[in-house]
């Protein structure tokens, strides 16, 4: 419908009505539009393979789709109208779709952009679309072997070759001078002075000729090792000059030879080279012995003297090697001499040097440990190294008397434990021991004091001494917490060795037999039964304090098994001791009476206590009666006669009594929270309030 703008100049209402049935068919043409883009878009959906432009069969029935017409837009006010009011112009001519649009498709007049035309094909929904992979790279080819002559021309360049060479050249060197002053003295060429004197002058060139090496740019391997030949071969010379010319004492020999090692150690110091220093020590342990026609004192004071000369090298240095070759040089040849004694070679005037040595060795070892302990890297190798150094102190028995011997481990194991309780309680900003440190030590200490034990005893006295050991140890654990386990665990050793050997002086089946028990029954018998119970009972107790579960409960079956034991041997072996064949059949009763009192401990702590405690307890309250029954009944019966069999009878009887009227009393006793109980004289039970 056509109409002039003028024919509703009089009427606004009109206008107005006009404008927004216009607006409003605007609005529907634009839902029209959006409708069949929806449509199309789901079509593509469900048919991805079909074409953009084509129509499916259910569009094709509906018929052609007519574009919807587009919309007018609104006239402009005109100006100076106290109103505006809209220009109704004639409906636009339907036009064509430009060529871009996609069949099938109303044209958008002017609401969309241009767009560039569709492809032939639709893109594919990501969901439908496949999925493609990078193909897998091949793994990179690897590298052909270098063949061997580029990697000795590769450690060639990094010096391995120099050092090689350089170390050979040190022995080399070091033999000739060995030939030198023993073959030559042997053969008598050249006087000994010239001897002595040309190997010192040769020392003395080798080590300023290291030293102008040093200053080269590359001068470093070669400055070294040929300074440690030099200065091996200068106390090398001294050793000559002290045991095979004899023209200086034992004491100005080693003098000497300590300055030497001293100054060697200084420029290995002063060059930070571990390796200067291994090469000053090791080859002096070689070719040491050669000198002095074997291993001897003299050759072992020496050791010593370097030893304790070059401690002060470890300051500031985590040279473990160099240590461990320090501490090595005398603890071995002490060892082997304690070794030797042992297979029966003499050690006549040799004890009080063993002693002083094995001694310095000692302290040398666990003060440079506490020196190296704050900054080291190492702490346990140190630790162990130091404890390493009191392996000749083990054979000091074969070395010394036995007091003698006895009194050297009991010092060293004081002065161990004492170091190790010490630092461990002093803790400062720059100083603190670590637990593992103090558990090696303490191993160290109980190894020696066990061994003494076994020096100073023998016989059922020396089981007796090592239940001792084991059982103070047992205690000790309970108050050093920072050991505790180590000590458990080694009085747990101790004490399973000195338990086998009173088991092999007194087999359960020798308390059988009266003739037995005579032949073998002794005090020192009674005093390991009592410390074999006693200590495994601490045992038992440490083991449930420091672990729970089923070790516990063994440590505990096991303890009253030890324990009825222990009762048994003590009861028979004194009676026999004090009665001879009658107090045989008197310890049987006291036995038996024992156990049954044993089985009410047992019950009694089981009153005190909940949960598997009790249990366990009960348990094995009720076995000890058991048992205590079958031994009543197939032993006691058969064994004993007259009035040991009707005493021990009553008495069984009489304590099984109590027993069982006690504990029934502590059942109706017991107050269970929320439970009703009996007061004395009610008839009824009452809730307490």
């Amino acid at each position: 419908m056509t109409t002039s703008s003028s024919t509703f100049d009089g009427d606004p209402g009109a206008a107005t009505l006009a404008r927004i049935s216009t607006e409003f068919d605007a609005i529907a043409r634009q839902m029209s539009t959006v409708s069949a883009e929806f449509a199309e878009l789901r079509r593509i959906v469900e048919s991805p393979s079909a074409p953009t432009g084509e129509r499916s069969p259910e569009q094709a029935q509906a018929g052609p789709v007519t574009p919807p017409p587009a919309a007018p837009a609104p006239s402009a006010p005109m100006a100076g109208s106290a109103m505006p009011t809209p220009t109704v112009s004639t409906p636009p001519v339907r036009q064509q779709p430009p060529a871009w649009a996609p069949p099938g498709r109303p044209p958008n007049q002017g609401t969309y952009p241009q767009r560039p035309p569709a492809p032939s094909r639709p893109i594919p929904h990501p969901a439908y679309a496949p999925v493609t992979r990078p193909p897998s790279a091949p793994p990179p080819p690897r590298p052909p072997a270098r063949p061997l002559s580029e990697r000795v021309a590769a450690a060639a360049e990094r010096g391995l070759i120099g050092k090689i060479l350089a170390t050979a050249g040190v022995g080399v060197t070091l033999i000739g001078i060995a030939l030198l002053l023993v073959l030559a003295a042997q053969a008598g060429i050249l006087r000994p002075e010239f001897r002595v004197a040309g190997g010192a002058m040769l020392a003395t060139a080798l080590v300023g000729t290291a030293i102008w090496l040093r200053r080269k740019p590359d001068g470093r391997i070669g400055a070294i090792a040929t300074a440690a030949t030099g200065i091996a071969a200068g106390y090398l010379d001294v050793l000559a000059a002290t045991k095979i010319y004899e023209w200086l004492p034992i004491v100005a020999g080693l003098t000497v030879a300590g300055i030497v090692a001293a100054g060697g150690l200084v420029l290995a110091y002063r060059w930070r080279s571990e390796h200067l220093g291994l090469l000053v020590v090791v080859p002096l342990i070689v070719l040491g012995p050669m000198l002095t026609g074997g291993l001897d004192m003299t050759l072992i004071a020496f050791m010593v003297v370097l030893a304790a000369a070059s401690a002060w090298v470890q300051w500031g240095r985590d040279w473990i090697w160099l240590h461990t070759v320090r501490l090595a040089a005398p603890t071995i040849p002490l060892t082997v001499v304690g070794l030797a004694a042992l297979g029966g070679t003499s050690t006549t005037n040799t004890g009080f040097q063993f002693a002083g040595a094995a001694l310095v060795v000692i302290v040398l070892g666990f003060a440079g440990a506490l020196v190296a302990m704050p900054t080291t890297r190492f702490r346990e190798l140190f630790a162990g190294l130091a404890s390493a150094t009191t392996i000749p102190v083990l054979f000091a028995g074969a070395v010394l008397d036995t007091a003698g011997a006895v009194a050297l481990q009991a010092a060293v194991a004081v002065l161990v434990i004492g170091v190790a309780v010490t630092c461990s309680a002093v803790r400062t900003e720059h100083f603190e021991l670590p637990d593992v440190v103090a558990q090696i030590w303490t191993a160290t200490s109980l190894v020696v004091l066990f061994v003494a034990i076994l020096v100073c005893f023998d016989g059922t006295v020396a089981v007796s001494a090592v239940l001792g050991l084991a059982t103070v140890t047992a205690l000790v654990a309970r108050a050093w917490s920072a050991t505790s386990l180590v000590l458990l665990a080694g009085s747990t050793v101790i004490w399973g060795i000195g338990f086998a050997a009173l088991l092999d002086d007194m087999p359960p089946y020798v308390l059988a037999q009266a003739r037995l028990v005579e032949d073998n029954a002794s005090l020192s018998i009674l005093v390991g039964s009592m410390l074999a119970a006693v200590g495994a009972i601490a045992i038992a107790v440490g083991w449930t304090r420091l672990t729970a579960g089923d070790l516990a409960r063994v440590a505990y079956a096991a303890a009253g098994v030890v324990v009825v034991y222990a009762v048994t041997a003590i009861s028979v072996n004194a009676g026999v001791l004090f009665a001879g064949a009658d107090g045989f059949l008197g310890g049987h009763v006291v036995a038996t009476t024992c156990w049954v009192v044993l089985a009410g401990a047992a019950l009694a702590f089981a009153r005190r206590h909940t949960g598997n405690e009790r249990t366990a307890a009960v348990t094995g309250g009720l076995v000890l009666v058991a048992a205590a029954m079958a031994k009543l009944f197939l032993f006691d019966l058969a064994t004993l006669d007259g009035i040991f069999r009707v005493l021990v009878f009553i008495v069984t009887g009489l304590i099984l009594l109590g027993l069982g009227a006690w504990y029934a009393r502590a059942l109706q006793g017991e107050r269970v929270p929320g439970s009703p109980t009996t007061t004395p004289g009610a008839d009824t039970p009452v809730r307490p309030s």
